[in-house]
């Protein structure tokens, strides 16, 4: 069966994680690893801190005109995260966005196109008396 870590907490509650076989305690509450975990701690938060990796401040802007253009948009986007070229952030933004975008131009027809059925409606049902 697995063991629990038996280090308490500040609030008096116990650790939650497992603890090491044969020890009592988990890695990161061993005295004996504290130095390897705080290293380890520093090169995760170093790693994490890096910056993203975009694309030049003086890329061309792409009218997303249609599905086309998006999906030509998706297409390079896709092709420079497989290279290294775009932050795997950045192209998870780019989709979401891009989906986004062609959500709102289908809704865009579909609210002109209910609005020019409403409108012969109205006309249908209101015919003009004449005399």
């Amino acid at each position: 069966m697995d063991r629990k870590c038996q280090f308490r907490k500040k609030n008096g509650s116990k650790c939650d994680a497992d603890a090491q076989t044969g020890r009592d305690v988990c890695v990161f509450h061993d005295p004996e690893q504290s130095a390897t975990v705080g290293r380890a701690r520093r090169a995760g938060g170093l790693k994490r801190s890096r910056p993203a990796t975009v694309l030049p401040p003086d890329t061309p802007d792409i009218a997303l005109e249609d599905a086309s253009d998006v999906s030509t948009l998706i297409t390079d986007s896709i092709n420079q995260l497989r290279r290294g070229q775009l932050d795997p952030r950045v192209a998870n933004g780019v989709g979401y966005l891009a989906s986004v975008l062609l959500r709102s131009r289908e809704q865009g027809v579909m609210d002109r196109r209910i609005a020019k059925l409403e409108s012969s409606l109205r006309l249908n049902s209101n015919p003009t008396i004449q005399t």
